[in-house]
């Protein structure tokens, strides 16, 4: 049990650093391949064959302050939880954002007279939101003795899921105009998503006869996560899955892209791309969602949020509390499916050539999903001091921080690419110490 508990709670608070995808930066940089990723229009130039290697891209942040290092400390030999610099930097209500982008393989081709291009691939991705209010955390980790008298609304919201992108795409040219347009086919993998309209799980202790009174209404959809609930002796045994697995046809959906990328004159190009259009999926494999509807009080019950954390066997629970399982025992009805929506995403941007080794760009993203919205704007810098190496900073703003520093370095020897790029370099590879993370590496051959 107890490593259950400790489990659920490096998730509650850090679920970031398993993964809002900006991109920034990749979409200022046309002639990376894996640009293309951000607008099927993107193609590098005076290149035909284009073959796409691994690359890896992670985008998270939690609102607030909240890091690794604020959660988990050492003490002696061993990691320990403690949460009381945590909880000090919570907000009335919490969120976590979290984007995986897996590129596994991607392969590209444009004819001879550069009118048209060819390109398929596969990518795998992970993407999730978690919003809880900052009293779960108190009563996780203080118990309910400190807040007799008061209502405690402990009920978290969770859309979390994986799927697999099998994608194909064509492109036209037309005079100094690049159209394109993608097919992407889905294979989900795993699936959470609480119901917004039933998230209500309150606490309320006494303060005369120290009666407990739990109410819940509470509602979650599971596809190949969630198999069963018991919470029967305070155990909260979850049956779960891990993500990560196996894609099915029987989740199926699909999604499209839509770009253009122009070249105004020999110094000046923009490009637009909308991403997702229409994107969902729907999910049918082991299909069931978890319902509780209930309400009861103990008398003289006592939740010891750290004992139980610590790992306490000597947990002083009245008898009655057996029947915890009556009220937190999540129903369990197979359902013949749900459906979810993909990120809506849309870049544009614009490229000024000031000489034959800078360049100057600007690039703004805007995504929505289920009317949560992200807006960047960046603007950046490049140089390129010899043929293979590239160089870059960015400037930008999003909707969580309003000063973020990029950066981007790109080896080109022959016909391999290979890059690393951070839209927020500070923080880019300090997960530990940093409540927003963002970095990209990967590589390429073009020739």
């Amino acid at each position: 049990m107890h490593f259950k508990y400790k489990t659920a709670l490096f998730c509650l608070f850090f679920a970031g650093e398993i993964v809002a995808q900006q991109e920034l930066m990749l979409n200022s940089l046309p002639d990376v391949w894996h640009s293309n990723s951000v607008n099927p229009a993107f193609y590098p130039k005076n290149k035909r064959f284009f073959i796409g290697l691994p690359a890896y891209s992670i985008d998270l942040s939690h609102s607030g302050d909240i890091a690794y290092k604020d959660i988990f400390r050492e003490d002696g030999d061993r990691t320990v939880i403690d949460l009381d610099n945590a909880i000090g930097k919570l907000e009335p209500e919490n969120e976590v954002f979290f984007d995986q982008r897996i590129e596994t393989v991607s392969l590209g081709i444009r004819s001879k007279n550069d009118l048209w291009g060819l390109q398929v691939g596969h990518a795998i991705l992970f993407n999730g939101w978690v919003k809880y209010p900052k009293e779960l955390a108190e009563l996780l980790w203080y118990g309910n003795a400190p807040y007799v008298g008061r209502t405690l609304q402990i009920g978290p919201q969770t859309d979390i899921s994986d799927w697999h992108e099998w994608n194909v795409g064509l492109s036209r040219r037309l005079g100094k105009v690049n159209l394109a347009a993608r097919f992407k086919y889905l294979t989900g993998a795993n699936a959470l998503q609480s119901d917004d309209t039933r998230t209500q799980i309150s606490v309320y202790t006494d303060p005369d006869i120290y009666q407990l009174t739990l109410k819940t209404n509470y509602t979650f959809n599971s596809s190949s996560i969630v198999e069963a609930i018991d919470t029967s002796g305070f155990g909260y045994d979850f049956n779960v899955n891990s993500f990560g697995g196996a894609p099915s046809s029987q989740n199926g959906g699909f999604a499209f892209d839509l770009g253009f990328d122009a070249n105004l004159s020999e110094n000046l190009s923009i490009n637009a791309s909308v991403l997702n259009l229409g994107g969902k999926i729907n999910w049918k494999r082991t299909a069931a969602s978890f319902i509780t509807n209930e309400e009861y009080t103990y008398e003289g019950a006592e939740i010891s949020g750290l004992d139980i954390i610590n790992g306490s066997d000597s947990l002083d629970f009245d008898a009655q509390l057996d029947t915890l399982n009556d009220i937190f025992q999540f129903r369990k009805t197979e359902i013949s499916g749900w459906e979810t929506e993909l990120p809506l995403r849309i870049f544009a941007g614009l490229n000024f050539k000031l000489s034959e080794k800078w360049s100057l760009g600007v690039t703004g993203m805007y995504q929505n999903h289920y009317n949560r919205t992200n807006t960047a704007l960046g603007v950046s810098a490049r140089w390129q001091p010899i043929k293979w190496l590239s160089l870059g900073g960015m400037y930008s703003a999003n909707s969580r921080s309003a000063s973020n520093l990029g950066f981007h370095l790109m080896l080109q020897p022959g016909p391999v690419q290979v890059y690393v790029m951070s839209d927020n370099l500070l923080n880019g590879f300090s997960p530990r110490s940093s409540p927003a993370v963002n970095f990209r590496v990967g590589g390429a051959v073009a020739f």
